[in-house]
């Protein structure tokens, strides 16, 4: 069916299939601001839109449901290269980190400054409240509000945050990011938007245990499916551990991980991965896979952890970690440390309140 609909004032009209998503309809078109932090689930806001002037997750609408509407997405705060007071205030502020939510936000509170462009922090509160932002810290939000009311009313802004090392001039002074522009205005910044039509599906099959032994794995049936072109599992990964935090090297974390390992220690931990021509096509795949599993004690808290006896859940040679910080793989300890400054005996004994608790 084909549907017509204005986005960011400018009228279009697409052919869509009747069970397509607008989030999808938007972003093949080219609208890359809407996110997908959620799968699909309307829990996170990060594809959010305005229809008719009202905030509604792109992921949750039918493209049927927006024939006749009128929609604003993130691109269309700008204009041309020059910032709307709403992105540029999100800069000032720090709130563009890693720039994932930025765009939702920045639709929520231009919704928001439209109807008062003087809220109270609980306005904010509620203005935001459908959505979900990892990185941000949400004190700065309210910076931002206020940075960005000024500016649409033309007021004279206080003082974003102070200034320190005066003969330096970077370090110790607010600086914006040097994407922060990019991440503002929902441009292509994310290994999502780089992905080529005619790229492969990749489906997981998650555990369903929170310890166990993957006894024998059989993909002969999923790999006769017409389009799946590979599976990954323990059999076939390469074996190599790393680890699964940090962003640089070295890292202190441990490396405990790898691609696909023959143990499975949580629920939904990997256990297969599916490669197809379509995500219909992998999914099939997945439901052919059989897994026979050894099902092991599982592991639920840090006392239970700490116990003598215990579950080893990451048995594993400590000694490749690029920096020993005390692991001890067979007793469940990732890292230790110890160490303390002052009198601790003392500093209970002058307190005027202690509080013990579990």
């Amino acid at each position: 069916m084909t549907i017509h609909v204005t986005i960011n004032g400018k009228p279009c009209s697409f052919d869509v299939q009747p069970g397509e998503r607008v989030k999808e309809l938007l972003q093949r078109n080219g609208f890359l601001s809407v996110r997908n932090g959620c799968d699909g689930h309307g829990s996170c806001g990060n594809c959010a839109i305005l229809v008719d002037g009202r905030m509604a997750n792109s992921c949750l609408l039918l493209a049927p449901q927006i024939d006749g509407k009128c929609l604003i997405t993130a691109e269309g705060l700008s204009q041309g290269r020059k910032l709307h007071p709403i992105q540029s205030a999100f800069i000032d502020a720090g709130i563009v980190q890693c720039g994932y939510c930025t765009t939702a936000m920045e639709l929520a509170v231009r919704t928001l400054l439209e109807k008062n462009l003087d809220p109270g922090r609980e306005e904010i509160k509620d203005a935001l409240s459908g959505i979900f932002c990892r990185c941000t810290g949400y004190e700065q939000v309210f910076k931002a509000v206020k940075l960005a009311a000024a500016r649409l009313k033309s007021e004279k802004e206080e003082e974003i945050a102070p200034s320190f090392a005066e003969d330096l001039r970077v370090i110790g002074k607010p600086k914006g990011k040097v994407d922060g522009s990019m991440l503002s205005r929902g441009e292509a910044a994310f290994v999502e938007d780089m992905v080529k039509p005619g790229s492969l599906h990749v489906k997981m099959l998650w555990s369903p245990h929170a310890h166990a032994i993957i006894e024998e794995i059989d993909t002969s049936e999923a790999e006769k499916i017409p389009g799946v072109v590979y599976i990954l599992t323990q059999k076939n990964s390469p074996d190599l551990f790393y680890s699964s935090a940090g962003q640089g090297y070295p890292e202190p974390s441990p490396y405990d991980r790898r691609l696909m390992d023959k143990k499975v220690r949580y629920v939904g931990d990997r256990v297969a991965a599916v490669a197809a021509e379509s995500i219909e096509i992998a999914q099939q795949a997945i439901e052919k896979i059989r897994v026979r599993y050894n099902v092991l004690p599982p592991v639920l808290s840090l006392e239970e952890a700490a116990r003598e006896n215990a579950p080893v859940i990451h048995d594993r040679d400590a000694s490749i970690d690029p920096l020993h910080l005390g692991a001890e793989p067979l007793k469940n300890i990732a890292a230790q440390n110890s160490g303390g400054i002052g009198d601790l005996a003392k500093g209970f004994a002058e307190a005027d309140v202690t509080i013990e608790r579990t």
